[in-house]
């Protein structure tokens, strides 16, 4: 499954500031990145009076924006979604997705500190961005070390990556696999799909099945 790290601290300590330095640090190390950002108080994009708006307020489900250049989707939603949820969504095109906040996920967390706020709290706490030196047992970096805290990134999540990532899903839930089912998932399925007209060797395959009632 892709990695997701969140980075996480009070508001007003430089979560923003900190994720946009390690986007162009990665980038530049050849790595693709997505970003999710948590925004526990709701958000709005759309103006009112244009298309997208008449389509929210006539009671879309959800709603697509595309162009040449971007693709937007926006979908209701009657819980906060996890951020298992969420990279279902973003599929496998990234080798890393950063979340700012989400600290109450069960995910690894890098914490930022600074002089004056609390001291860091949060569970899954690996890494520590801080501009003052704390009797903490865990790395620290200092809020200018980007190279530095880009390294521990790379070395913990980036460097062990297979070449082939294999994820399975039921009922939205991320079923974790073995190395050995891993491997027969992906043999079993290439296999039966390289027997299909026009099919040689994918680089990705996508199976879904949605079960209504009794019958798929």
């Amino acid at each position: 499954m892709l990695h997701i790290l969140c980075i996480v601290g009070p508001s007003g300590v430089g979560k923003t500031e900190l994720i946009k330095k390690l986007l162009v640090e990665l980038k530049r190390r050849g790595y693709r990145i997505a970003i999710v950002k948590h925004a526990p108080q709701g958000f709005d994009l759309d103006k009112p009076g244009k298309d997208s708006w008449r389509y929210t307020k006539a009671g879309v489900d959800t709603l697509v924006l595309s162009s040449p250049e971007k693709l937007a989707l926006i979908k209701n939603v009657d819980h906060d979604p996890s951020l298992t949820e969420i990279s279902k969504l973003l599929g496998e095109d990234f080798d890393i997705i950063l979340a700012e906040g989400f600290r109450k996920s069960n995910r690894p967390k890098i914490e930022v500190h600074r002089k004056g706020f609390e001291l860091p709290s949060a569970k899954g706490v690996i890494a520590l961005v801080t501009d003052e030196s704390l009797d903490i047992n865990i790395p620290q970096f200092s809020l200018e070390d980007i190279t530095g805290l880009s390294s521990f990134i790379e070395k913990k999540f980036l460097k062990k990556q297979s070449k082939e990532r294999v994820s399975l899903f039921a009922d939205g839930k991320h079923i974790p696999l073995n190395p050995f089912l891993k491997r027969l998932f992906l043999k079993t399925l290439e296999a039966m799909v390289s027997t299909l007209k026009g099919v040689e060797k994918p680089n990705s395959i996508d199976l879904s099945i949605r079960r209504k009632g009794n019958d798929l």
